[in-house]
């Protein structure tokens, strides 16, 4: 038997982002800029997994921070932390923690695709050695890390795992918490590796629980065109997704 998520839903419902609806425009967003840095964790992070996904073997996370220079709403930039697992065959990370540096940009996270945003500064600054990124939330450090010693790959070898949210919908068909599926596209301009470099990790300000960062795995920087899309497919939070899958469009 595959080994499944333990996270019960019921408990923290009220605290979870309110959908709109299931009918959001994407929003194209050219000129963005995507540090995605990689660790193994410790294995105890179970209980940070909704029922219907299963954990990556090994455990590991990702944080990734994105500089969107044009949207509907103005520039913005984001940071998440993500435990990854599988939903079903494939491979997606579950948003633990998000971070939106204006107010439109949390409201609009939070009400389309369900992110856990929450208001804070985000930034990604470039060095001859790094690349290196900053987040706080009122006034404290809860993440720095940087990608060392950056060197150019193919566009060709980035690949990107869609994310997975967790938010409430109450639309008079569906109630109650659901897995949002947030899959966007990418064409690359310019991409980097390099190793990933942890120097601040709050736990607690990414509800990451019990998660501890092990060993360091990749690290990528690339300049694209991306967007934010259209919701295709919400999962039942507590239900193996070939039971529990829905299908928007």
């Amino acid at each position: 038997m595959p080994l499944s998520g333990h996270l019960d839903v019921a408990p923290i419902a009220s605290r979870l982002p309110v959908l709109k609806d299931l009918d959001t425009p994407a929003w194209p967003l050219p000129h963005a800029e995507v540090l995605q840095l990689a660790w193994e964790v410790s294995d105890d992070t179970l209980a940070l997994l909704p029922r219907a996904m299963h954990p990556a073997v090994p455990s590991y996370a990702t944080v990734c921070v994105t500089c969107y220079s044009e949207s509907p709403i103005g520039p913005f930039n984001v940071a998440l932390v993500r435990l990854m697992g599988r939903a079903g065959a494939h491979p997606r990370g579950y948003v633990l923690g998000a971070i939106a540096s204006t107010p439109d940009a949390v409201r609009a996270l939070r009400e389309r695709w369900g992110f856990p945003a929450e208001l804070g500064s985000v930034a990604l600054m470039r060095y001859h050695d790094q690349i290196r990124a900053a987040v706080t939330r009122r006034g404290e450090a809860i993440l720095e890390a940087a990608l060392v010693n950056p060197e150019p790959i193919s566009g060709a070898d980035v690949q990107y795992i869609h994310s997975v949210t967790l938010a409430r919908l109450e639309d008079g068909e569906r109630t109650g918490p659901l897995l949002v599926q947030v899959d966007p596209h990418y064409t690359f301009h310019k991409a980097e590796r390099g190793r990933p470099k942890l120097y601040r990790f709050e736990r607690d300000a990414w509800n990451a629980g019990p998660l501890t960062p092990l060993h360091p795995i990749a690290a990528s920087f690339t300049a694209c065109d991306t967007d934010l899309p259209q919701i295709r497919f919400v999962m039942d939070a507590d239900v193996p997704v070939a039971q529990g899958t829905r299908k928007i469009r």
